[in-house]
């Protein structure tokens, strides 16, 4: 993931820069340390002065494979806010790090929960004399909810 978070920012970093700009940075490194720091600025202000001309003159410049996220999260397709979590994980500190994973944890549950009212829907179909508290159904019969979560939360 690091390597495709990187890819990520140098596509970025490409997009809204020049060549010129680029030969400034390899210039800063062989600059005296006490100049470095102006330089730096200098050339952020170039960058910045260069995004604001580009999006002046090209209001739509995208990434070519810019999808936007999925606002949805209880449609059940998360992957996509999955796949953006773990691309921020390489550049997240220990507090963060530990939000993403409970975020992550939190939608993959209720990915299994989506599931399981499917499967639920599925056999209420299937037999729909077993859900209705019939006594002569022993396997539904008494069967409550959070014995179902149960039953499901052991497949891990």
């Amino acid at each position: 993931m690091v390597e495709k978070g990187a890819g990520l920012i140098a596509a970025f970093d490409s997009l809204y820069t020049t060549n010129r700009i680029q030969m400034l940075k390899v210039l800063l490194t062989r600059l005296p340390t006490p100049s470095q720091g102006g330089f730096a600025i200098y050339i952020k202000f170039l960058e910045l002065q260069y995004a604001i001309s580009l999006l002046r003159q090209h209001p739509t410049t995208r990434f070519a494979d810019a999808r936007p996220l999925s606002a949805d999260l209880f449609s059940g397709d998360t992957a996509d806010t999955v796949e953006l979590l773990d691309e921020l994980l390489p550049f997240s500190g220990p507090a963060e790090r530990t939000r993403i994973e409970n975020m992550k944890n939190m939608l993959q549950s209720m990915g299994k929960i989506k599931e399981m009212m499917e499967m639920m829907e599925m056999m209420k179909e299937m037999f729909p004399e077993g859900f209705g508290g019939d006594a002569d159904n022993p396997m539904m019969n008494g069967m409550d909810l959070s014995a179902m979560f149960d039953l499901f939360g052991k497949e891990d």
